[in-house]
């Protein structure tokens, strides 16, 4: 009751700030995406024998279901202040995504026409505005095998140039926790601080789109730091769109690896591999991780819509004998996808895709399908 509460007096507030402010502007906006999906895992391998089926109605696999303030302040001479504040939300039983109200984006800043934009708060990675050339959904999104292709982070600063003849360039940090010092006691000593940093470069022609990203997330609770950086662009042909993508992953996967399973199936293999780490997450961290990703997707007009299809594949060090051994292998996935437009705000899509040695453990197989109705608003 009180998260609803909240809303409702935000909704007002933003409501009277509108009246009172002419200059001001401020939109609600959002997007409704639900349907029918059908999702299968299964591994049958050396003892564990694992399967895993849902099916019904299924939510967000075009797009994140959402809803969101945006507003908007003209200061003059071309500045303007804004916020944006971004709630994930379950169509099919109306809860929200997360206990936060707004964990999909909180921020403000300022814009200007001349030196960039400039924001704090809860806010994407470079790489999660940059990249842009996603060929199909869900399990075939390539966030789910490019570690920041789509990031959160909690507390940022994020700068971002102006457009310079098609090339625009950002950089985002964050500090989270505190660093004690006691010169008089060496024990109280402690380097508990999570920081996050961001680097991306863009550029934008009419057929070419090219990006080049870096992402580091360090913690003095780890030895070492998370990395990931990529290169991904497309080209349009007119009649059908290319992208391509390559990057690499270091100690972790920084939007995780656990996406596609269960903790439960993560630990019996982590025991059969003799590991004594059963968090997915903390055992990269605690291991020499390494992975190369690759992504070829390509989008073609057909029949008033549109169709996509991708492969993505992610080879990672985890067979070494030290790690996983043989209960590891390289991710690859197919998918595709269709989306027909009704009108400029609402389309009706299908999808489908397969993959196998989903989240590195060799044998594990992933299948899903499914056809959903996507509204804008």
């Amino acid at each position: 009751m009180k998260r609803e509460a909240l809303i409702l007096s935000l909704i007002g507030g933003f409501a009277v700030a509108g009246i009172a402010h002419a200059e001001t502007s401020v939109t609600l906006y959002g997007v409704v995406d639900t349907g029918y999906g059908f999702s299968q895992r299964k591994l049958n391998k050396a003892g564990i024998d694992y399967s895993s089926t849902a099916s019904g109605l299924h939510d967000s696999y075009l797009a994140g279901s959402r809803f969101g303030f945006q507003g908007v302040e003209d200061l003059g001479d071309g500045l303007r202040a804004f916020f944006v504040l971004e709630s994930g939300i379950n169509p099919s039983d109306g809860t929200t995504v997360t206990d936060r109200v707004f964990h999909r984006e909180s921020n403000v800043g300022l814009s200007s026409d001349y030196w960039g934009t400039f924001a704090m708060g809860r806010q994407y990675n470079l790489a999660d505005p940059f990249f842009g050339i996603n060929s199909t959904t869900s399990m075939g999104d390539i966030d789910k095998t490019f570690g920041a292709a789509s990031v959160r982070v909690d507390n940022m600063f994020r700068y971002l140039t102006p457009n310079f003849s098609g090339f625009q360039a950002g950089v985002g940090y964050a500090a989270n926790g505190t660093i004690v010092r006691n010169n008089q006691d060496p024990d109280t000593y402690n380097r508990d601080r999570d920081s996050y940093l961001s680097l991306g470069m863009q550029y934008t022609d009419q057929a070419i789109h090219a990006v080049a990203t870096y992402d580091r997330a360090g913690t003095g609770k780890s030895e070492h730091a998370a990395t990931s950086w990529a290169l991904v662009g497309s080209y349009d042909f007119g009649p059908a769109k290319l992208a391509l993508g390559y990057g690499q992953d270091r100690y972790a996967k920084l939007n995780g690896v656990g996406a596609f399973g269960d903790s439960a199936l993560f630990a019996q293999v982590f025991a059969k591999a003799g590991s004594t780490i059963t968090d997915y997450d903390e055992f990269l961290m605690s291991h020499d991780f390494k992975a190369s990703n690759y992504y070829v997707g390509l989008s073609v007009p057909f029949g008033g819509g549109t169709a996509g299809f991708a492969w993505a594949r992610t080879a990672s060090n985890l067979d070494d004998g030290d790690k996983l051994g043989d209960y590891a292998g390289d991710q690859s996935i197919y998918s595709a996808r269709y989306v027909y437009p009704l009108s400029k705000r609402t389309s009706v899509y299908v999808y489908g895709s397969y993959g196998t040695n989903i989240a590195y453990i060799d044998g594990l197989k992933a299948t899903e399908a499914g056809l959903g109705l996507n509204h804008s608003f």
